[in-house]
């Protein structure tokens, strides 16, 4: 079986097309788009094709009709197109260590379209060089200007807690995008896109004219793979990947769902792929974690160190959209970034109330947050691997001994200098325990509730059921009456599979397991 051509380091539209990579038909999207507004702005997390969907609509407006040979809008659009030109900026890959970083990127930027159509004058500001700029191509050309910008947020997104650049940047990005609201008259079609949308900073006061599709039900499915289009252009892949797993078909299918589906970015609740996972998978006919080892937003990232936020509230959180679709670059609240950034995504929503239900996508991502957390406290990743994998194998063995004597050794060798975190945030102990017993993959319940109380830990194997109660600054042996008093084992009496009790002591000061019962 010949193996299809997936582009997994490409967004470009022409290439694509004419390299025979496998593209998926998003043009009745871009039909919709050009034939029903103007100004637009779209949302959605980093690797979602965000930029394809911009090349493609670049490769439309520039009049490259040869490349849509087949598409939807081929189709929709019969009669002759008509060509515009095509401003395209964009503002990642950029190290923004400066005042001057911002105004070097826009002034590079605008002196390759001004050479292009031989403006001379350039001794003016950012502003006032784009509206001359706007004018003089609409004079040379008679056509309105298409502008296309990706990842418009940028500068601000990695510049978090950096006030002095913040400011600088939001008066620069206000000047360039207020342009766009003035000269309306010479632009035939504008989109904005970026991971975040950021509000009180004033970068788009004035642009009212902005239609934000990130909510919007009909294109719910602009950037990402739906189940359909999984099974319409995918099948040989998952007839490879099947192959290479040693699974059927819908076990193959299953798998892709399990780790990269469950993504929803409007009330419809279309379900949507991770496109750069699915393509990294199919490419490699393997299932692992593509999306989530290429990083952490650092404007995530930044967030996370500067709270305190408990954890397992992610597992599950109710907003309203306003929460959803605001950020602010001064406070900084980790649910709106946890969902644009594509950490969270809408489950259910509440017609009557109004409010949206977050939850982890899928295993990849839960699995990714959690790892990025540890990261943060934790340098040394390698060995959080290691010592998770050993966890689990002597979990699956019945050993809870030396599961605790890992565990406590694991606690033990964080560098002394990231206890710090400890006195600064109260759930630090509590975010790393959870995070590694997330991480080992069996069937773990934190928080499981009787009809005693809650149990803090419980791990279920094949053979073997553990219950697990940690006493922060107490004894192991308080922590085992506990179990004992409320018989947290009895829900589990008629389980045949072994039964052990585990009690931890656990130290807030050092970060530590100070005591162990196991029964």
């Amino acid at each position: 079986m010949e193996a299809q051509k997936y582009p997994v380091s490409t967004a470009d539209f022409e290439r694509i097309r004419t390299e025979n990579y496998l593209y998926v038909d998003k043009t009745e999207y871009i039909h919709s788009l050009v034939t029903r507004g103007v100004f637009y702005f779209l949302s959605r997390p980093r690797r979602f094709g965000k930029s394809l969907l911009q090349s493609t609509l670049a490769a439309y407006f520039s009049g490259q009709r040869e490349l849509f040979k087949g598409l939807a809008i081929d189709r929709l659009q019969p009669e002759p197109w008509e060509t515009y030109p095509v401003l395209r900026l964009d503002l990642s890959g950029k190290a923004y260590t400066d005042k001057a970083s911002l105004t070097s990127l826009l002034d590079m930027q605008l002196q390759g379209w001004e050479l292009k159509y031989g403006i001379k004058d350039t001794r003016k500001t950012v502003d006032e060089r784009f509206t001359v700029l706007l004018h003089r191509i609409t004079e040379l050309t008679g056509k309105k200007v298409v502008i296309l910008i990706d990842e418009y947020d940028s500068p601000l997104s990695e510049t978090i807690g950096n006030k002095e650049l913040q400011e600088s940047y939001r008066e620069q990005l206000h000047g360039f995008y207020s342009v766009l609201k003035r000269e309306e008259r010479n632009i035939q079609f504008c989109m904005l896109t970026g991971v975040t949308k950021f509000g009180k900073v004033s970068v788009f006061s004035g642009l009212n004219n902005l239609n934000d599709i990130t909510f919007d039900n009909q294109y719910a499915g602009i950037c990402g793979i739906t189940e359909k289009e999984l099974r319409t252009y995918f099948t040989p892949g998952i007839e490879r990947l099947a192959e290479a797993e040693n699974c059927s078909m819908e076990e193959a299918f299953n798998q892709l769902k399990f780790y990269y589906d469950g993504y929803h970015f409007t009330k419809s609740l279309l379900d949507i792929y991770n496109p750069f996972s699915v393509l990294k998978a199919l490419d490699r006919c393997e299932i692992e974690d593509y999306w989530c080892i290429t990083g952490m937003p650092t404007l995530l990232s930044k967030s996370l160190r500067d709270i305190d936020f408990n954890i397992e509230e992610l597992k599950e959180i109710g907003v309203t959209q306003s929460m959803l679709g605001d950020v602010s670059v001064y406070k900084t609240d980790p649910i709106p970034l946890f969902y644009q950034t594509g950490y969270l995504t809408i489950k259910d929503y509440d017609q009557e109330a109004k409010i949206y239900t977050l939850r982890y996508p899928n295993r990849e991502v839960e699995r990714g947050i959690l790892n990025n957390i540890l990261r943060l406290y934790i340098p040394s990743m390698t060995t959080t691997e290691g010592s998770i994998v050993l966890m689990r194998r002597d979990l699956c063995n019945g050993k809870p001994e030396q599961f605790v004597a890992r565990l406590k050794a694991y606690l033990a060798g964080i560098p002394s200098k990231l206890r710090t975190h400890v006195s600064q945030y109260e759930n630090y102990y509590h975010t790393i325990f959870y995070c590694i017993m997330s991480l080992i993959g069996l069937n773990v319940k934190v928080e499981y509730n009787t009809s005693s109380g809650f149990i803090d830990v419980v791990i279920e194997t094949k053979d073997y059921i553990y219950i697990i109660e940690l006493k922060v600054n107490g004894s192991a042996a308080v922590a085992m009456r506990q179990i004992e008093k409320k018989q947290y084992a009895a829900p589990f009496a008629m389980d045949p599979r072994k039964l052990f009790k585990v009690a931890l002591g656990f130290s807030k000061k050092t970060a530590s397991i100070t005591s162990s019962i196991i029964f």
